[in-house]
């Protein structure tokens, strides 16, 4: 009799869920997944930029760079020729004294002075002209870099085959009018980097005529800057309030230098009229610009998020998920009964929801589409979407990447999510598919 009930049990149940409450839960999984796409979009969309610009290169190589700031002492006791000398004027005697004696420190290769942080390489904030070519006027970021004073070696900018080296592009004269243009600034400007010398204007008042004597790889001012097309332009240094940036030989370790010979650098840079007061690492002193400009708190605000969420998407859609797998556990105890192994009710468990996630996700994509499509605005014959989200710092095509074009952003964006969103909803069914495909077929069977 005990056989008979359990023979009846097994043909009035059906080994696989059809429609009704089983349909419904589904259903309302579906709609959970299409709504966690649309806010996951919205959230991880800032995450992904800004881990793809922090990504970058700066084109030079900052790990090797301190940089140090000077103050003036005020004396006018330095006499040349018996007449005072004014603490203030940078001449070529002091500009070479300085050079000279930062230089001679063990482990020093080269040393940079610039005397306005505004446009300077590690600057954020940079300046631009407008420069005319072959009848398009463009505007490009501007670096005015101090004559002989070793600029191009010091940073480490490397120059395009067919250019000058980097000595030679260090010591063009402010007064024979040649510029450097970085490669995108050639492009921008000529349509090809093979622009040496080519004549361009410089739109100042009055114009001048400059011939570009050089062009460099692209490089960025800083870590909160995207602008790679620039016009780099020789001057004179005229003041002792200035900054100094010192490269290492290879092999030395910028945080152990200056730690270790800080105070013999200080020494070394200390005149009749200036003095260091602060050195640092350059990277240090571009994470301080970028925490100055609000870059920083920018992106771990987004990063710090992003993780939120993705924590909180793990512990609902394992929630989710688990109340669904827990109905099909007598399912699965039949099946079991049937024959069928653990591996392959685990495959079928992983690709049915994989599937009902991909569709979910295309829905969600489709329905965020329509929203990022209608934040699409055009001036002066660019395109911006207001809705996508970028750190609006590129003003020429040539400075632009992914981020600031709208489908290949979409589409970036939207494969992140997608992977995410799968790797989530794999993680959650397998979680619990695990425990309730290892319950014992007996067990499984008195599940209600």
């Amino acid at each position: 009799m005990k056989k008979e009930t359990n023979t009846a049990y097994r043909t009035n149940r059906s080994p696989l869920p059809s429609g009704g409450a089983g349909g419904g839960f589904v259903g309302l999984l579906f709609l959970e997944l299409v709504i966690i796409t649309l806010v996951a979009w919205a959230v991880f969309d800032p995450a992904v930029v800004n881990l793809y610009y922090r990504s970058l290169p700066l084109g030079y190589d900052s790990g090797q760079l301190l940089y140090a700031e000077t103050e003036v002492n005020g004396s006018w006791d330095e006499l040349v020729d018996g007449v005072p000398q004014d603490p203030y004027e940078m001449t070529e005697k002091r500009r070479d004294q300085i050079l000279r004696q930062l230089t001679s420190v063990e482990g020093v290769e080269s040393a940079y002075l610039y005397e306005q942080e505004f446009g300077a390489v590690g600057y954020s904030r940079p300046a631009f002209n407008e420069c005319v070519a072959g009848g398009d006027t463009l505007y490009l970021a501007v670096i005015n870099f101090n004559s002989d004073a070793r600029f191009f070696e010091t940073y480490g900018l490397k120059p395009l085959p067919g250019s000058p080296s980097a000595a030679e592009l260090s010591r063009l004269s402010y007064q024979e009018q040649q510029v450097v243009l970085t490669r995108s600034g050639a492009i921008a400007l000529f349509g090809t980097a093979d622009v040496v010398g080519r004549r361009l204007t410089i739109c100042y008042d009055p114009a001048i005529e400059a011939i570009v004597a050089g062009v460099v790889e692209d490089f960025r001012m800083s870590v909160s800057n995207t602008i790679h097309s620039m016009i780099i332009k020789p001057q004179k240094q005229q003041y002792t309030t200035c900054r100094y940036v010192i490269r290492l030989k290879k092999g030395l370790n910028a945080h152990r230098f200056v730690e270790e010979h800080s105070q013999e650098l200080i020494r070394s840079g200390q005149m009749g009229f200036s003095r260091i007061s602060r050195i640092t690492t350059f990277d240090e002193y571009l994470k301080r610009l970028e925490l100055d400009d609000g870059r920083t708190q920018e992106v771990n605000r987004s990063l710090a998020l992003a993780l939120f969420f993705l924590i909180n998407l793990m512990l609902a859609v394992i929630g989710t998920v688990w109340l669904h797998a827990k109905r099909r556990t007598e399912e699965c105890g039949v099946r079991r009964a049937f024959g069928a192994t653990r591996g392959r009710l685990l495959f079928d468990f992983l690709w049915r929801n994989a599937l009902l996630a991909t569709a979910a996700v295309v829905v969600g994509l489709v329905i965020y589409l329509n929203y990022a499509h209608s934040g699409i605005q055009v001036y002066n014959g660019e395109e911006y979407c207001e809705t996508l989200y970028t750190i609006d710092a590129a003003i020429l095509p040539t400075d632009k990447a992914w981020p600031e074009h709208f489908w290949p952003h979409f589409l970036v964006v939207s494969a992140v999510v997608y992977l995410i969103m799968l790797f989530t909803v794999l993680i959650g069914t397998a979680i619990p598919a695990v425990k309730i495909i290892g319950t014992r077929i007996t067990h499984a069977l008195r599940d209600e």
